[in-house]
């Protein structure tokens, strides 16, 4: 039997909780953590494959709607592994005041097989180079607070595909400011969607990016489609 080595990379120190607590893996039951309901596919030979993931994390720590990009039909396994553990797990729900929030979580997963020896990495941000390059792979992205009726949804195309992936500064205080969009696939949206996503970034309550703990400034990066 293979050995089995499973690594989340959160906090090193305790963070501010001024600016909020991020939602972390690092649930108290240990048998609802993401870390134990995934299974390593089956796979011969020595593997490393980092997957990229998103997830809507409610105010009880459930994952919902979780989903992870295919960059191949190699990557599919893998995509497999993470949604189906998703669905049992269960999370610390970020806190911003005192109460919790729904989030939109952007995170990776690295399979790595060696040998006999499997281990599952997790990082609780979306590898953007900007941020990793300032502070390393391990650091917390932005978390942004999931509104339950936000402009963009009534003012962007319901029936014509469409993606846009937004990137906006968000500061060490949770403010975010100066959002751009680039246009990724399907049907370019109006202005007025394109406004209305923006308006929607700069409104939205965020948890700020942590690095050792302590918040920092950071490029918060989010994809917004039909």
């Amino acid at each position: 039997m293979p050995n089995f080595i499973y690594l989340i990379f959160l906090f090193v120190f305790s963070p501010v909780f001024g600016q909020g607590h991020p939602a972390d893996f690092n649930h108290s039951e240990e048998k609802r953590r993401l870390e134990n309901l995934i299974n390593f596919p089956e796979i011969s030979g020595d593997i490393s494959v980092i997957m990229s993931c998103f997830s809507r994390i409610q105010t009880n720590g459930r994952m919902k709607d979780t989903g992870c990009y295919l960059k191949n039909n190699y990557d599919g396994p893998f995509a497999k592994a993470v949604n189906t553990g998703a669905r049992k797990a269960r999370m610390n729900p970020a806190m911003i005041g005192g109460k919790a929030r729904e989030i939109f979580l952007q995170f990776l997963v690295e399979f790595k097989q060696e040998k006999e020896e499997q281990t599952i990495r997790f990082y609780l941000n979306p590898g953007y180079p900007e941020n990793i390059k300032v502070y390393g792979s391990s650091h917390i992205a932005g978390q942004r607070v999931i509104n339950k009726n936000e402009s963009w949804n009534s003012a962007c195309p319901k029936r014509a595909r469409w993606a846009v992936y937004v990137k906006t500064y968000l500061g060490a205080d949770g403010i975010a400011d100066a959002p751009s969009i680039q246009h990724v696939d399907g049907v370019v949206p109006v202005a007025a969607c394109q406004n209305a996503i923006k308006q929607t970034i700069r409104m939205s309550q965020y948890t700020p990016a942590f690095a050792d703990g302590v918040a920092v400034p950071s490029t918060f990066v989010e994809p917004f489609s039909n």
